[in-house]
């Protein structure tokens, strides 16, 4: 049974994104880029949103949803970039392993499925995510497809 990897995972960055503007880009460890929109999210609630909407957004009257709008449109492009981030870091990673698993280069050492990085292939395991691999023992199988074809 394959395991699901959340690592880079576009939709759970997203959902981050949505829940705390930056928060999505914490997950992908972005932290220059994290702090940013922290930072634009706060100078546009200053500079932007009444004092008297954030005093009734605090004690949850808010009478006026458009007053907020400048909040939501920064949250929203958070969580829209931190989305896009994280699909084009993941397609890499994919494509890697696709490509490389198995391979049968002198020079190249098999790479791990689950994260692509070089791994040895008399551990049966990723030393970096620790990913059991299933070993096929090649002598059997060749011994195998001699007993089927007598």
């Amino acid at each position: 049974m394959g395991r699901v990897s959340l690592r880079n995972n576009p939709l759970l960055a997203a959902l981050l994104g949505t829940v705390v503007t930056g928060l999505g880009h914490f997950y992908l460890r972005r932290w220059l880029r994290a702090l940013g929109w922290l930072g634009l999210i706060v100078a546009a609630s200053v500079l932007f949103v009444p004092e008297s909407t954030i005093t009734a957004l605090s004690s949850g009257t808010l009478t006026d949803p458009f007053s907020i709008l400048p909040m939501v449109l920064i949250s929203a492009a958070s969580a829209l970039d931190a989305y896009l981030i994280a699909k084009v870091t993941r397609q890499p990673d994919r494509f890697q392993a696709n490509n490389t698993v198995g391979s049968t280069g002198a020079n190249e050492s098999p790479a791990c499925p689950a994260c692509g990085k070089p791994v040895d292939p008399d551990l049966g395991f990723c030393h970096w995510c620790t990913t059991e691999f299933n070993v096929v023992d090649v002598s059997k199988l060749e011994r195998t497809d001699e007993n089927q074809s007598d």
